[in-house]
């Protein structure tokens, strides 16, 4: 007598997955996964630097030493600043160049705020300017008063493009600064230099301007004085 052979569940089951397998697939893989949207990239547009706080030496592309982010924290001052977007420096040569019969626009250099659309505390900006450095000097540095003119810098460029000139027969830039972290005038001046250097070189100038040191125009402050 032949025996009728009836194979339990899970064989069966196992059996009728490899005859459709190669059709329809077995097992209890997640499909979904594959088919799981990619995450998307954080928008980087931001009206700021994007860079967040950032320590008051790191300021203004380098141009702040310890000295000046020491005055600049003392005595109540922030240890960090917010840098606000501006263009980068050979954008703002760029500008110049193109546009050197301007008057009276400025091109921001640096502005830093104590927060994200907070507070300014300092701002660095260039212009041209139909005044000329006095005496025959390319360079000629102003102590002002007050932090809405904080300090001022002339610097003779003449790109040799023809046009207008300065009533010393020459182009000239001049770049001010507005200070509310109320530095002493020998930082304004370094800042004010250290500025003008990084935009005349990409400037052309037919004469290259002679800087003083910022010592000899704007001494270091005594201990405790500004």
């Amino acid at each position: 007598m032949h025996r009728k052979f009836r194979p339990g569940l899970g064989r069966l089951a196992a059996l009728v997955c490899t005859s459709v397998i190669a059709v329809t697939g077995c097992g209890g893989g997640d499909d979904g996964e594959s088919e799981a949207p990619k995450p998307t990239s954080k928008s980087t547009a931001k009206p700021t630097a994007g860079a967040g706080l950032i320590p008051v030496a790191q300021a203004c592309d380098g141009l702040f030493d310890e000295a000046i982010a020491k005055e600049a924290r003392e005595p109540n001052g922030p240890s960090e600043v917010y840098p606000v977007r501006t263009e980068s420096t050979g954008q703002v040569a760029k500008a110049l160049r193109e546009e050197s019969a301007r008057r009276g626009t400025p091109e921001d250099l640096c502005t830093l705020t104590d927060k994200a659309e907070g507070k300014e505390l300092l701002a660095l900006t260039v212009a041209w300017t139909p005044h000329a450095p006095p005496s025959g000097r390319s360079v000629h540095y102003t102590t002002t008063v007050g932090p809405e003119d904080a300090g001022r810098l002339l610097v003779a460029c003449d790109l040799g493009s023809g046009g207008e000139t300065g009533s010393g027969g020459t182009r000239s830039l001049e770049f001010a600064l507005r200070d509310y972290f109320t530095i002493s005038d020998h930082s304004h001046a370094k800042l004010l230099i250290a500025s003008a250097k990084k935009i005349t070189s990409q400037l052309d100038c037919r004469e290259n301007p002679e800087y003083p040191d910022p010592k000899d125009v704007a001494p270091p402050p005594k201990p405790g004085l500004r």
